[in-house]
């Protein structure tokens, strides 16, 4: 899987489980301290971002980065 791919599926799967939960960007704003350009930029897999703030995403969803990196078939 290519960086870009990664990055996408990230997104993807954020977006996905946030929306799942009924959470709002907002709400994830309000759980992580990240702006909501940082986090619009993340679920399009436009930010390369850190293990730690991966790890405060997948938290915020109730997931772990394994399930946030895999791909959806």
């Amino acid at each position: 899987m290519n960086e870009q791919k990664i990055l996408e599926t990230f997104g993807f799967n954020f977006k996905m489980y946030r929306t799942k939960l009924k959470l709002s960007q907002d709400d994830i704003i309000n759980k992580t301290g990240f702006s909501q350009s940082y986090i619009s930029n993340v679920e399009n897999g436009k930010h390369n971002l850190s293990l730690i703030n991966a790890l405060k995403l997948s938290d915020a969803v109730g997931k772990n980065i394994e399930s946030m990196l895999k791909e959806i078939e």
